[in-house]
C-alpha cells in the first residue's frame, strides 16, 4: 500500500475502501439501548453513549459521523443515527485513537466510504492490531491528516454537499493524535478529548500527550470560537463559550500551581491545590485523581490512576 502525502493529508492508497472493508465482520445482531440523541444545532446532533461523546452531522445527501465508542454497541449507534436520518455516513472521523473513541471502527467500516484521522492515530492502531488474531484486526483509517510529527499543525476542509467541515491538528495534547471538528455554519465545535467536562481531564503522556499542549490548545479555542458556538466536549454535556473559558482558566490554574511549587511532587501539588474552587471537575479513583492530574502536568507517569 502507498501513501499519498499533500499539504499535510495523506491518503492512503490501494484497494478501494469498500472492497477493503467487505472481508471484515458485520455488526452482531443484538443492538443495546445504551444511546440518547440531543440536537446541538441545525443539522448537527451529539449521540451519548458508553464512552466518548459522538458527533453526527447531516448534509444533504450524506452524513459524517464523529468517533463511534465501541464495538459492542456499535448496532445501537446505528440504530441512534436513523432516527435522526436515513442518509448513508459517508465519512467516519476519529477525534483520536482510545478504544472508547473508535472501537465501533471494525462495524462502521462497512457504513462509510471512508474514516479520517491524524497520522498517529493510524500508526497507533496498526502497532495495537498487530498483537490480535488477524480476525479482530481492522477499522483503520484510510485518510490520513498530517504527520507523525506531532507538533506540525494541520487542517483539512471538507466540502460535502454545501456543508463545510474543518478537521484541525494543533499539537499534542490529550494525546499525540488530537483532531478538533469545527462546522462553521453550524456554530458548533466538537473537541474530542481535549474537552472534559464533569471530570479531570485525562492527560495520555504514554501516549504522546502533553498538558502543557493541552492547556495551550484550549487557550487558543477560547481566543477565536465565537460567543455563540456550541461546543461538544469529548465527555460531558455539550456546552458553550463560557464553560470552555472556565475550563481554560482551570488548566492554568492546574498549570500555574505546578511551575510555582518546584521540587514537589505530584501528590504535594495536590495536597497544596484548591480544589474546592473547580467543583466542574471532579476525580474519579479509578481514572483520573488529582494526583494523576499533577503528574500529567508535571510531564511524568500515565496521566491516570493505577489500575488495580
Amino acid at each position: 500500500m502507498r501513501v499519498l502525502t499533500t499539504a499535510g493529508f495523506s491518503l492512503l492508497a490501494g484497494a478501494l475502501p469498500f472492497a477493503a472493508h467487505a472481508a471484515h465482520r458485520a455488526a452482531p445482531v443484538e443492538a443495546p439501548k445504551v444511546h440518547k440523541v440531543e440536537k446541538v444545532a441545525e443539522n448537527v446532533y451529539c449521540i451519548f453513549g458508553q464512552g466518548g461523546n459522538i458527533g453526527l452531522i447531516v448534509t444533504a445527501k450524506h452524513a459524517v459521523l464523529i468517533d463511534d465508542q465501541f464495538e459492542r454497541i456499535a448496532p445501537g449507534l446505528l440504530e441512534a443515527v436513523r432516527s435522526v436520518t436515513d442518509k448513508p455516513i459517508k465519512y467516519l472521523v476519529n477525534t483520536h485513537g482510545h478504544p472508547d473513541h473508535v472501537g465501533g471502527n471494525v462495524v462502521l467500516e462497512k457504513q462509510v466510504s471512508a474514516i479520517i484521522a491524524h497520522a498517529n492515530v493510524r500508526k497507533r492502531m496498526v502497532t495495537e492490531q498487530a498483537k490480535l488474531e488477524p480476525a479482530k484486526r481492522g477499522g483503520l483509517p484510510e485518510l490520513a491528516l498530517g504527520s507523525e510529527d506531532a507538533q506540525e499543525r494541520a487542517r483539512l476542509n471538507l466540502h460535502l454537499d454545501g456543508t463545510e467541515i474543518h478537521l484541525l491538528h494543533l499539537g499534542p495534547g490529550h494525546t499525540d493524535g488530537d483532531v478538533m471538528v469545527g462546522v462553521p455554519a453550524a456554530l458548533v465545535m466538537h473537541m474530542g478529548d481535549l474537552f472534559f467536562l464533569g471530570m479531570l481531564p485525562y492527560v495520555d503522556v504514554q501516549g504522546g500527550g502533553s498538558f502543557d499542549g493541552l492547556a495551550a490548545q484550549v487557550a487558543a479555542v477560547a481566543s477565536w470560537i465565537p460567543d455563540g458556538a456550541r461546543i461538544i466536549p469529548g465527555h460531558g454535556p455539550v456546552c458553550g463559550k463560557k464553560e470552555l473559558l472556565r475550563y481554560r482558566d482551570f488548566l492554568l490554574a492546574v498549570q500555574t500551581h505546578a511551575k510555582a511549587n518546584p521540587g514537589k511532587d505530584a501528590a504535594a501539588l495536590a495536597a497544596g491545590f484548591d480544589t474546592a474552587a473547580w467543583p466542574e471537575w471532579k476525580p474519579r479513583p479509578d481514572f483520573v485523581t488529582w494526583e494523576s492530574l499533577f503528574s500529567a502536568a508535571l510531564g511524568k507517569g500515565t496521566g491516570r490512576a493505577a489500575r488495580p
